[in-house]
């Protein structure tokens, strides 16, 4: 038994050059209309440009708080798939809830206390249910 093999076509190529230089994509429009940009008009499109994307604002309450609420909701999750350990929480969001201990935030000091095993920063009232907690026990994943 035979085939004929086919062999792919060679490619034509274009006869539109890509532009090689670097230039803005305005820049390059302005030397196709003939009229170069002056600097000044360089300098008000710049500071246009950068009213226009603007600079990073501070976070707000509501803003730290939809963070706080992913991390912790990230850590319960986490807990009950792998268990009840700092290390069950993938690198990104550990490094997260670190850095929201550091600031000092109360919510996730209470999770970090909670995955580690500490009593440091947990409410006394918490103290019976962390420890009777079946989250990422043996008994679960039997």
């Amino acid at each position: 038994m035979t085939s004929t093999i086919v062999p792919f076509p060679k490619p034509i190529p274009s006869p539109v050059r890509k532009p090689v230089s670097r230039q803005s994509r305005r820049d390059q429009i302005m030397r196709q209309r003939g009229q170069p940009l002056t600097p000044e008009q360089i300098a008000a499109a710049n500071d246009k440009a950068k009213a226009m994307v603007g600079l990073p604002q501070p976070w707000t309450a509501d803003d730290h708080a939809a963070q706080v609420a992913m991390v912790v909701r990230i850590a319960v999750r986490s807990a009950k798939r792998r268990g009840v350990r700092l290390e069950s929480l993938l690198p990104i969001p550990r490094r997260w809830l670190l850095d929201l201990c550091d600031a000092g935030d109360p919510t996730a000091m209470v999770i970090h206390d909670w995955l580690t095993g500490s009593k440091k920063h947990l409410p006394s009232e918490l103290d019976g249910v962390v420890a009777a907690s079946p989250i990422g026990t043996q008994e679960d994943a039997q």
